[in-house]
C-alpha cells in the first residue's frame, strides 16, 4: 500500500508539480486506496506541522534578510571588503566570499545571498576581466553558506522537526561555514593567479579603512546580537527573529533612512511568499512523514542500511551519497521534512549526535544548491549574469569540490561541530 504514497508523489514530483502539493497529492491517495484511516488526518496533521512556535523564526528572519538588503547595507559592505582584501589577486572573488559569508548571517537564505551577489558583483568583476562564468559560479557557490551560517531557516526546520536545540545549530553552524569560506577563498585565490586576474591598485590607507568600518559597522553587528543573545538566554530564537526585524527597521527608518512604507509593504509581501511556499511544503511533509513511520519505514531503513554494512564510517559514507543525491533533486526544506526522521535514528544508532548529524544533512543539502540538474543558486546566477546554465555549471565543478571536502571533514572530525558547543556551554 506504501506505493499509493510514493508513486504518487514522484510522478507528480517529476511531472513538474510544486513538490507541497505532490505530497499533499500522495498522501490523499493514500488514505483513499488504503481506506483505513479517515482524510480528516491530513487537514489534522498539516496543521499540526504548521501550529509550531519555532516555526514562527522564518517570517521573521527572512523579512529581516528583505530588510537588511533595502537599506543599503550591502552596497556598504562590499565597498568595506574591497579595501580590506581588493589588493590581493583576484581580489573581488575574495570580497564575492566574504561578503557571502556575511550576508548568509543576515538573511538565512541561499538563493536570496546569491541573487543579491550576483546583482552588485559580477558586472563589476566581468568590467575588472574576470570572466563570467567564473564570477557566477562562484555567487552560486557561496551562496550555499546562507542556509548553513545562522540564522538558517533549514537549521529551525530541522530542529522542530527532531526535538533540537535551534540556537545549538546555530553555534554549530558557524564553524563549518567558517571552513568553507576558507576554502573557497583558496580556490579563488589559485584559479585568480592562474588566470593573472587583476587586483586593487594604489597604497593601503587607513582613513579609508575606517571609514569603511564605520559604515558597514552596523551590519557587523547583527548577527553578533542574534547569536549573543541566544546563548546568553535574554531571547529564544524565534525571539531573535523578531529582534532581527526590529534592528532592521530601526536602521532603515531612522540611521540610514533609505525605508520608507511603500518599501516596507513590499518587503513584507515578498517575505509573506516566501513563508508561504516554506509553510506550505512543512503541512504537507508532515502528515507524508506520519504515514511513513506509521509503516515503520524508518525502521526498515535503518535495518537495511545495517545490513549492508555496520561501519560508522561506512553509513555516514551512504547517507552522505543519499543526501547529495537528494540535494540535486529537491527542496532543501522538503528534503529535511522527509529523511530526518527516517534517517535521525539511523544516525543515533550508531552513536552520532543529533546536533552533528543536523549539520551533515544541512551542509549536504546546501550543496545541492550549487549542483545541476535542480541548483537553484546556478539558476539565478546565470539568469542575472546574462549567460547559459550549462556554462555555469561547467564553471562550479572545482567550487563543489572544495564544499564536498569540508563536508566529509565535518562528518568524520564531529569535534569540529561539537567542540565549539562544549566551549561555549552548550
Amino acid at each position: 500500500m506504501i506505493a499509493w504514497l510514493i508513486v504518487p508523489f514522484a510522478i507528480a514530483l517529476i511531472g513538474g508539480v510544486p513538490i507541497s502539493f505532490s505530497l499533499i497529492l500522495g498522501v490523499v491517495l493514500f488514505l483513499k486506496m488504503a481506506n483505513t484511516l479517515p482524510l480528516d488526518i491530513l487537514a489534522q496533521q498539516m496543521y499540526q506541522a504548521a501550529a509550531s512556535f519555532p516555526l514562527m523564526a522564518i517570517p521573521f528572519f527572512l523579512l529581516a534578510g528583505e530588510l537588511m538588503e533595502k537599506t543599503g547595507l550591502t552596497e556598504r559592505l562590499i565597498k568595506f571588503l574591497v579595501i580590506v582584501v581588493g589588493r590581493f589577486t583576484g581580489g573581488l572573488a575574495q570580497v564575492v566570499v566574504l561578503a557571502g559569508t556575511i550576508f548568509a548571517g543576515l538573511t538565512g537564505s541561499g538563493t536570496a545571498d546569491t541573487a543579491a551577489l550576483a546583482k552588485i558583483l559580477v558586472p563589476g568583476m566581468e568590467e575588472e576581466g574576470y570572466e563570467v562564468d567564473f564570477s557566477a559560479a562562484l555567487t552560486a557557490a557561496v551562496g550555499i553558506l546562507g542556509p548553513i551560517m545562522p540564522p538558517s531557516i533549514v537549521m529551525i526546520v530541522y530542529g522542530s522537526l527532531v526535538n533540537v536545540s535551534v540556537g545549538k545549530l546555530f553555534m554549530a553552524g558557524i564553524a563549518p561555514a567558517i571552513l568553507i569560506a576558507i576554502g573557497l577563498m583558496l580556490i579563488s585565490y589559485i584559479i585568480s593567479v592562474k588566470r593573472k586576474y587583476p587586483k586593487r591598485e594604489g597604497p593601503f590607507s587607513w582613513g579609508e579603512f575606517f571609514i569603511g568600518l564605520k559604515d558597514a559597522s552596523l551590519a557587523l553587528v547583527m548577527p553578533i546580537i542574534i547569536l549573543v543573545g541566544i546563548r546568553g538566554g535574554v531571547f529564544t530564537p524565534t525571539e531573535g527573529g523578531a529582534v532581527a526585524v526590529a534592528y532592521a527597521l530601526f536602521l532603515g527608518f531612522f540611521i540610514y533612512r533609505t525605508l520608507d512604507f511603500k518599501i516596507l509593504i513590499k518587503s513584507l509581501i515578498d517575505a509573506g511568499i516566501m513563508t508561504s511556499v516554506i509553510m506550505l511544503i512543512v503541512a504537507g511533509a508532515n502528515p507524508f512523514g506520519w504515514i511513513l513511520s506509521l509503516n515503520r519505514i524508518p525502521e526498515q531503513v535503518s535495518t537495511l542500511m545495517l545490513s549492508i554494512t555496520s561501519s560508522k564510517i561506512g553509513i555516514l559514507f551512504l547517507i552522505n551519497i543519499l543526501l547529495l543525491i537528494m540535494g540535486m533533486f529537491m527542496e532543501t526544506n522538503a528534503i529535511v521534512l522527509l529523511l530526518a526522521p527516517i534517517l535521525v535514528p539511523v544516525a543515533l544508532r550508531i552513536g552520532v549526535d543529533p546536533v552533528h548529524f543536523g549539520l551533515i544533512m544541512v551542509v549536504n543539502l546546501c550543496i545541492g544548491l550549487a549542483t545541476p540538474p535542480v541548483g537553484l543558486n546556478l539558476y539565478v546566477a546565470a539568469s542575472i549574469s546574462g549567460i547559459s546554465f550549462e556554462r555555469v555549471t561547467r564553471a562550479v565543478i572545482p567550487f563543489v569540490l572544495v564544499e564536498v571536502g569540508i563536508l566529509l571533514l565535518i562528518t568524520y572530525i564531529p569535534e569540529i561541530i561539537l567542540v565549539p558547543l562544549q566551549i561555549f556551554g552548550m
